[in-house]
């Protein structure tokens, strides 16, 4: 049996040098978690980048917002000044795992989850913010582990354009490419007995070598890898059905993935849901 032992990482000295920001982190013995901040400041009017650092341990892994066929994705609960509004996590691509058959979807290394935080234009320059959130995770090897931590970053609002806290450039520019990238790609959706496939048309589609495909919503689509080949001018993406799939929601949130490529790739597209009876 694991055991866990939380870790506060002190940082004082580095707010001491950097006086404009500062965070509390804390974590596990098996993945490390902190709030940071794009800039070193808040603009009022303007959308900032938070981001939830994660740091696993090699082999262990946090979860996507569809976890697969077990897990559960983190979360993050608020406590913002009046008037501060933070959006819900932007998913970066996930990374599948398999746990001997069973497929979990998610993320491991180190990973930072990007939460847009919009400022109001009336926001008081020359005042401090004091942001806070409750982090909950689960972290899993073998055996699986919850975890949570008390998170907080006080960063000034300044008039002054807002200058990027240098720590975390390389992280936040990670994070940007590891983010699904919109399509204008047009969609054929068809359920066939057990199977659910779905046909994508247009520009600058990738070829079917090496891709992996998963679905945001649960319980429409079985965790299983998806067959993905090209028929023509279409990519199919081709899944088994869920054992617990029920009444179809209206639009399928597909992201499609090329987790060989040297440079992270990965795409997104919102699928209605026609459920006919004849594959594409």
């Amino acid at each position: 049996m694991l055991e866990t032992a939380k870790r506060v990482f002190a940082i004082a000295c580095a707010a001491a040098a950097l006086p404009v920001a500062y965070a509390e982190s804390d974590g596990t013995e098996h993945v490390g978690v902190e709030l940071i901040s794009e800039h070193a400041s808040l603009a009022p009017g303007q959308s900032m980048q938070l981001g939830l650092l994660l740091r696993h341990e090699p082999h262990w892994h946090t979860y996507w917002i569809n976890p697969g066929d077990s897990g559960l994705p983190t979360t993050l609960a608020w406590t913002l000044p009046p008037g501060l509004k933070a959006q819900d996590i932007a998913w970066p691509l996930p990374t599948r795992f398999d746990a001997g058959g069973l497929y979990n979807f998610g993320y491991d290394g180190e990973t930072l989850l990007p939460i847009t935080l919009a400022v109001p234009a009336d926001a008081k320059a020359g005042t401090s913010a004091h942001l806070a959130a409750e982090a909950k995770w689960l972290v899993c090897r073998e055996e699986c582990i919850p975890g949570k931590a008390s998170l907080s970053l006080d960063l000034p609002i300044s008039a002054d354009p807002p200058k990027p806290d240098t720590r975390w450039t390389k992280q936040f520019a990670r994070a940007r490419l590891a983010l699904p990238q919109a399509t204008a790609w047009k969609t054929d959706l068809r359920v066939d007995g057990d199977r659910i496939a779905i046909a994508l048309r247009g520009p600058s589609l990738p070829d079917a070598k090496d891709l992996d495909a998963f679905v945001e919503g649960r319980k429409i689509v079985d965790n299983k890898p998806p067959t993905i080949r090209r028929d023509g001018d279409a990519l199919i993406v081709d899944f088994g059905k869920s054992d617990y799939f029920g009444t179809p929601p209206a639009t399928l949130d597909l992201v499609i993935t090329q987790p060989s490529a040297a440079t992270v790739h990965g795409w997104r597209v919102q699928v209605p849901f026609a459920a006919t009876s004849a594959a594409p």
